[in-house]
């Protein structure tokens, strides 16, 4: 190449990233001014409330608000908005001069930009060396004590460190708690008691008009009835949520940064077998031909199972393994068939649209599935739940006694009954019926009730709750059927106002109502409430609620919408469902607020609700809407992606 078209090609790529960080120095600069002018013209605050920017506010923690683990911003440029648009005019001829070259490299440094940042975004180096640092201080403390002169002194220094350790602990848990339901959790549901089902609804005419009672589905629910304790929580809300560019990329996201464990474990297994150490290789092959010649190799799977998990719970290893990490970190037949047929059906340029409107929902709803299996072994070998994991441990003991006890023919036997069990039981029912596919998973039901990271970080947010000097009985919701008529929904309604202006742990948040317009959104430890402009209170118990979700519109006419009302391109929705209303308007609430608060109200009503929550996947596209638009998934995909 010569050196004149290399300084060209040089002068293209500048001048075009001259022009995209203009055009970004000019969006924040409108952002923060939308955002003054927001707070300039947002109603007053109701009478009685103070403003919570105080130390001890809840959202000093993380993990009511996930804002925080936002990293800083890079310097940004100080020139004017005149320059600015000055030299993007400028620059925009050499973007025309060179098109391919500027949509070729933009397009890498997002795909670059995009797998960068598959790592978990709030565990970054510099935490883990200020982790590091503080267990090496806590161990020189701990060593000096033994023979220090002033033992008050030492011990002083000993509870100092072992305080600065609780304390960035803390904050990583935290961390991962808001950056869990900030990211991955968008929808939750109340889990709602399964009604004793009557024969009369699986009673159907054949054609002689005889009735016919439809005993399998009867059996079914009958069965859902009577082990609703433990399976409720398990029952999808929708069979197969639509194909989305933007969940299948959060869905592999999950998967990347959870199966970093056993990235390293398969590291491990490669080096055995390319006898990277010889003699451990060697070992290696030594144990395996007398397990192979005493047929224990299935026993020795559970012996590991069971020694490497009760293992970590006594020696832990997350500070040595953090301590590694840093060290690297710095020393540095049937398809093919269906495809051909679209092929040939809508031509080589319009196949991959329907090609991933058939197999999109398949692939999503598998990744899903195996994100969360993943998500239960690491909760599992972590003793999250000690009670489930003692429970699992007994299993894998009752195999091993198994294994020990008996010969291997009967091993392969018990395997085979469970895989044949699978084969023709569970697998034909939970592919009709995809929202009970947990419940009959035979791998789910070994790790029964060991939380995803999802139900972990509610968990963890409503015990933080309880930290924070809440009264219990705030966390006691009156069951469903409990509620005999509707006075006494308006009667707890109208107590939730009157708790709600005595509160002083009530939070408001300025929202724009979709049927009342602007007001401030009142969450308080008993539910929540909207108070418009004109002083109109509408409020609903938390015993009411039903589903929160988490709404990233894209429509264009909803977009100009917020725009003039909420003066902000960035506000983003929640939206609320009730039980009960006297109108369909009525069991839904929906308001537009800031992004920040939008996060804050959705894990303060995680954490002050005390009901038993179930993450769902969202459901972008109800079948409802996709008659107000010809797009397909794929359009609306990549328009989301855009904006």
């Amino acid at each position: 190449m010569s050196s004149s078209r290399r300084n060209s090609v040089e002068d293209a790529e500048h001048h075009t990233h001259n022009l995209v960080d203009g055009v970004a120095h000019l969006k924040n600069k409108a952002k923060e001014k939308t955002k003054k002018l927001l707070d300039a013209t947002g109603p007053p605050a109701p009478d009685g409330y103070e403003s919570d920017d105080n130390a001890d506010d809840i959202f000093s923690d993380a993990a009511f608000d996930p804002a925080k683990i936002q990293q800083a911003s890079a310097p940004r440029s100080r020139s004017s908005t005149r320059g600015s648009i000055s030299d993007g005019v400028k620059d925009l001829k050499h973007i025309i001069a060179h098109p391919r070259r500027v949509i070729r490299n933009k397009a890498t440094r997002v795909t670059a930009d995009k797998l960068g940042n598959t790592n978990h975004p709030t565990l970054t180096l510099e935490q883990d060396q200020e982790l590091l640092d503080a267990h090496d201080g806590l161990a020189r403390a701990t060593s000096n004590a033994s023979s220090a002169t002033d033992v008050d002194k030492a011990n002083s220094e000993v509870d100092d460190a072992h305080a600065r350790v609780q304390k960035l602990e803390q904050q990583r848990e935290s961390l991962q708690t808001a950056w869990v339901l900030s990211r991955h959790v968008s929808r939750v549901k109340v889990v709602q008691p399964i009604p004793r089902p009557d024969r009369s609804q699986f009673e159907v005419l054949t054609e002689d008009g005889q009735k016919r009672l439809q005993w399998e589905r009867y059996i079914g629910h009958l069965l859902l009835y009577y082990t609703q304790g433990f399976t409720a929580p398990y029952i999808d809300d929708f069979d197969s949520p639509p194909f989305d560019l933007e969940d299948l990329a959060r869905l592999v996201e999950r998967i990347a940064i959870t199966s970093a464990p056993w990235q390293a474990f398969f590291v491990d297994i490669r080096n055995v077998y390319m006898w990277t150490d010889p003699k451990r290789t060697a070992r290696w092959l030594a144990l395996y031909s007398v397990l192979w010649y005493t047929q224990h190799l299935v026993g020795y799977l559970y012996f590991y199972i069971i020694y490497s998990t009760i293992r970590n719970r006594f020696r832990p290893s997350s500070v040595q393994t953090i301590r590694e990490s840093v060290a690297r970190s710095i020393d540095r037949g049937s398809r093919a068939h269906a495809w051909g047929e679209l092929i040939q059906r809508h031509g080589k340029a319009d196949w991959l649209e329907p090609l991933l409107d058939e197999l999109g929902p398949m692939i999503q709803l598998q990744l899903g599935d195996l994100a969360n299996l993943l998500e239960v072994l690491i909760n599992f070998h972590r003793w999250e739940r000690p009670r489930m994991t003692n429970a699992t441990l007994f299993l894998f003991a009752c195999c091993l006694l198994t294994s020990l006890l008996t010969d291997m023919a009967f091993c392969m036997k018990v395997v085979t009954l469970v895989a044949g069990g699978a084969f023709f039981f569970s697998y034909p029912i939970a592919t009709r019926w995809p929202k009970y596919r947990i419940v009959l998973s035979p791998f789910r039901w070994i790790f029964w009730d060991i939380p995803t990271h999802a139900e972990l970080a509610i968990q963890q947010l409503q015990e933080k709750a309880l930290v924070r000097n809440a009264d219990l009985a705030d966390f006691e919701v009156p069951h469903p059927q409990d509620i005999s008529d509707e006075d006494s929904i308006v009667q707890e309604q109208e107590a939730l106002v009157d708790n709600e202006k005595r509160s002083a742990d009530s939070r408001l948040f300025k929202v724009y109502d979709k049927q009342y317009g602007r007001g401030w959104l009142v969450v308080s430890r008993t539910g929540i409430a909207v108070q418009t402009m004109e002083r109109q209170t509408r409020s609903w118990p938390f015993s009411e609620l039903l589903e929160m979700r988490k709404i990233d519109d894209v429509d264009v006419d909803s977009m100009l919408k917020n725009l003039k009302h909420v003066q902000s391109r960035s506000a983003t929705v929640l939206q609320f469902e009730f039980m009960s209303g006297d109108t369909e308007a009525d069991k839904t609430l929906t308001v537009l607020l800031q992004p920040a608060d939008r996060d804050r109200v959705f894990n303060l009503v995680l954490a002050w609700s005390g009901v038993r929550w179930q993450a769902l996947m969202l459901e972008r596209h109800n079948t409802r809407n996709d008659n107000k638009s010809d797009r397909s998934n794929l359009q609306r995909a990549i328009k989301r992606a855009i904006y």
